[in-house]
């Protein structure tokens, strides 16, 4: 009853299609077609064996207004009409990987590569009117039909021109937002001026109850700047258009609504509810587990099994292919490496396994630490919130929350590695946190994680900067069980690891200036002496602090907020508390003002460029810190962090230009041709739940030098591509691994974080 759907048949044959008509307006209206598919390969196929299955629309015909009438059966008014003029937005949504022939380095394939959508936009001479029912007929454009049918009720017939929160809001969400507005492509913005003072409602879907009613009110111009990177998107605007805002802040009942605007349609349906946040999270985090390595994922914990990656005592082929070179990451010369210069290292095999995977490259990094940093960090902001049993992980069941097990993962490969290299004599007592297979070969095609045996990989020397990041992460780990009263299911004593493995580092390096180890040390010295109180502690703290100032952004971030948060051995001196809450205070400042100035609200550092999960990803720990830092002392300031933190979340899970809830798996229109091998490769039509990808990418160059390469999307538009808004250039890219991959610590983890501090609190009786 939403939209007028035409569902694909079992036997289409990939011709043009119609998938939906939709009223964008009164006086505009919808047509979207999709030309065809393409069929990928699959585990032990060449990727060359991809075809695709397309029969292009006419984009001539389809932007020949005389293509097109409009009819009303029951509004004699309206008469049979041709729309006034017809435009157009196309970009390709499936891609295939092979490659015909290269010219002058670049890509060039003799057969189709890929397939389009289009939205076809038919501006109407006059209005729709509400109640009345209207057939658009397109005789010779689409295969699945030439005349469509619907009946005009903005209550029930979805429009993209509104946003909503796809997911839910909370009912304790501060401020609830709906918005309008649309990039129609060649025909440009979308007026909303006249939709300004009309009215809104929630309605209840199942009864058609309007719940609630507002008027509409206008946001902010589509000439707004919303970054302070000058090239990433017209105007500096992500929309590309005029927003006007629908302001539900006042309701808050339970239910199942919609929000539908007078004279222009509906969204897609959205819950409000306490929890609303909850399942979002339950899903990246789960998606965490499914991408450890060295493990099995087996039922009953998943249903997308898949043996244990690189773990030389369980993968079979992969015993002594795990080698420990002497040589640290930072001395590596590229990020695969120099097969003679690691080789010349090589000391002999490990038998260490269990760190995370990435979308493809399946290889450990220093910087996966930051999982751990943000798990513990949302457990601590909100402790209620996470339980034991709610995420169905091996770990479930011990008595300590499943947030906290995940946290623990990478920590439990650091203490595994260190304490191996310690029993055969090739350490001293540091880690290296770079473990990769690039400089010896690639995994092959259609291989998964699992059966990548027919190469080396080596895992990178001790290094001060790894060592510091499990310092810290030992002694935050520390914290936070003790937090809970529970002692380490594994029996390690996480607070001594901490206390050596700072030591080593600070004897082997770790007091140099700079900024990763800046960072990590103080990262690593907070978390330490917030734990033990020690006076040596807090001296390193104070230098760093001192150093860093208030230029603390992201990763920078965790050695303050742990400072911040409450919950010291001994209460640190005044003016390093000062300057602590005041890095964060002022982190957490400028996402707020971000948020006030962009069209939809969505927080962030307003410098930060389109890329690694900006348009995709809540990098909003710094406004959970500030919100939890002056919760009791200053409500009024704190109140204005959660009010962001909730746009800011509800902008990524559907509340943006397409509607999207950029998280796999949920809800209606989620990411789908993501890249991940393993996912590929499954067996299932659909990669796990819970992936989080890159997303839109700023533009590098005009063309793109193959399928893999995110630019190669830019040939396939409609207009060109530098007209596009930058929260529109999502084009299902699988194999454009800039767009569509994934970190577990840029994406993954973030995302985790901020949804399970909105979850609200975990069942009772999982607590």
């Amino acid at each position: 009853m939403w939209v007028v759907a035409i569902a694909a048949s079992a036997a289409w044959a990939g011709a043009s299609e119609v998938r939906e008509v939709l009223p964008l307006t009164e006086s505009i209206l919808l047509l979207h077609f999709d030309d065809g598919y393409v069929v990928h390969h699959k585990k032990g196929q060449k990727r060359s064996d991809e075809r695709v299955v397309v029969r292009p629309l006419d984009v001539v015909q389809a932007q020949d207004p005389s293509a097109y009438s409009v009819s009303s059966t029951d509004d004699p008014a309206f008469g049979i009409l041709k729309p006034l003029r017809v435009s157009r937005k196309s970009k390709g949504t499936d891609f295939a990987w092979f490659v015909d022939a290269w010219i002058d380095g670049r890509a060039v394939n003799n057969r189709p590569d890929h397939a389009k959508e289009h939205w076809i936009y038919l501006h109407l001479p006059r209005p729709l009117t509400e109640g009345k029912r209207y057939i658009v007929r397109a005789p010779g454009l689409a295969d699945n039909g030439s005349s469509w049918s619907f009946r005009y009720d903005p209550a029930r017939v979805r429009s993209e021109a509104v946003h909503a929160n796809i997911v839910g809001y909370s009912t304790v969400a501060p401020r609830k937002f709906g918005y309008l507005s649309h990039w129609l492509g060649d025909g440009g913005p979308l007026d909303v001026r006249p939709f300004v003072g009309r009215r809104f409602w929630l309605v209840e879907p199942a009864s058609g109850e309007r719940a609630f009613e507002g008027r509409v009110a206008f946001r902010t111009a589509g000439t707004e700047a919303e970054t302070g990177q000058a090239d990433d998107t017209p105007n500096r605007n992500f929309v590309g258009a005029d927003t006007a805002e629908c302001d539900f802040s006042a309701f808050h009942k339970p239910g199942t609504y919609v929000l539908a605007i007078e004279g222009v349609g509906c969204s897609f349906p959205f819950q409000i509810r306490r929890d609303a946040y909850r399942e979002p999270f339950r899903l990246v985090a789960r998606a965490l587990y499914h991408n450890r390595s060295g493990i099995a994922l087996i039922k009953p914990h998943t249903e997308f099994e898949r043996p244990a990656p690189h773990n030389p005592l369980r993968t079979p082929g992969f015993r002594g292919k795990l080698m420990y070179t002497t040589v640290r990451w930072q001395d590596w010369g590229s990020e695969g490496g120099d097969r003679a210069q690691l080789e010349a290292g090589f000391q002999g095999p490990l038998d260490a396994w269990g760190w995370y995977q990435d979308a493809g490259d399946w290889d450990s990094y220093p910087s996966h630490i930051r999982v751990a940093q943000e798990l513990l960090l949302a457990w601590e902001i909100a402790p209620e919130n996470f339980a034991d049993g709610d995420l169905n992980i091996p770990e479930s069941g011990n008595g300590i929350p499943d947030i906290v097990d995940e946290a623990a993962w990478l920590p439990r490969f650091c203490h595994r590695l260190r304490h191996e290299l310690l029993r055969k004599g090739w350490g001293t007592g540091g880690v290296g946190l770079r473990v990769a297979g690039d400089a010896f070969g690639g995994d092959g095609e259609g291989v998964p994680s699992y059966e990548d045996v027919n190469r080396t990989w080596v895992v990178s020397g001790e290094d001060p900067d790894s060592t510091l990041r499990y310092a810290g992460a030992a002694a935050h780990l520390a914290h936070v069980l003790a937090k809970i009263g529970k002692k380490d299911p594994g029996g390690v004593d996480w607070a001594g690891e901490a206390r050596q493995a700072f030591r080593w580092a600070m004897d082997h390096g770790g007091r140099e200036a700079g900024g990763e180890l800046l960072r990590s040390r103080l990262y690593a010295s907070a978390a330490l002496f917030r734990l033990t109180g020690d006076a040596g502690y807090l001296a390193a703290v104070e230098r760093d602090l001192s150093a860093v100032g208030e230029d603390v952004w992201l990763e920078n971030l965790h050695g303050p907020v742990l400072l911040a948060l409450p919950g010291w051995k001994a209460k640190p001196p005044a003016s390093v508390l000062e300057a602590a809450r005041k890095a964060v205070l002022a982190v957490a400042s400028q996402s707020l003002e971000s948020g006030r100035r962009r069209a939809m609200r969505w927080g962030g550092n307003f410098q930060f460029p389109m890329l690694i999960g900006q348009q995709t990803t809540p990098h909003a720990m710094e406004l959970a810190a500030a919100w939890r830092m002056l919760r009791d002392e200053n409500p009024i300031k704190s109140r204005e962090f959660y009010e962001a933190l909730h746009t800011t979340a509800d902008y990524f899970l559907g509340c943006n230009p397409l509607n999207i809830a950029w998280v796999t798996g949920l809800e209606e229109r989620h990411p789908v041709n993501v890249f991940h091998l393993d996912g590929w490769y499954n067996g299932k039509p659909t990669v796990h739940p819970g992936i989080v990808p890159y997303g839109p990418w700023r533009k590098a160059k005009d063309l793109g030098q193959g399928p893999w390469d995110y630019d190669w999307a830019n040939q396939t538009v409609h207009p060109g591509i530098d007209q596009w808004p930058g929260a529109e250039r999502w084009f299902e890219q699988r194999y454009g691994v800039l767009t569509c991959e994934f970190t577990i610590h840029q994406n993954l983890a973030p995302a985790a974080a901020v949804y399970g501090i909105l979850a609200g609190p975990a069942s009772p009786a999982r607590r």
